[in-house]
């Protein structure tokens, strides 16, 4: 993933009913997403990263806690 996206990090704590909910928001987004020129190349790089992590999460979530 590029630098520039981790120029600041912060840590949260979320429950599993709100990485899901960012998952479909984060999906949604990505078919919705206007496309260059409208929106920067990076932006869409960047969505796909935030929903594999998301999607990782849930079935992590799903491997322990199921």
């Amino acid at each position: 993933m590029e630098e520039d996206f981790f120029d600041n990090t912060y840590h949260m704590n979320f429950d599993i009913e709100d990485i899901r909910l960012l998952y479909h928001c984060v999906c949604k987004r990505i078919e919705t997403w206007e496309g260059y020129p409208a929106r920067p190349l990076k932006e869409q790089t960047h969505l796909a990263y935030l929903r594999d992590e998301l999607y990782r999460a849930i079935l992590d979530y799903k491997f322990h806690e199921m």
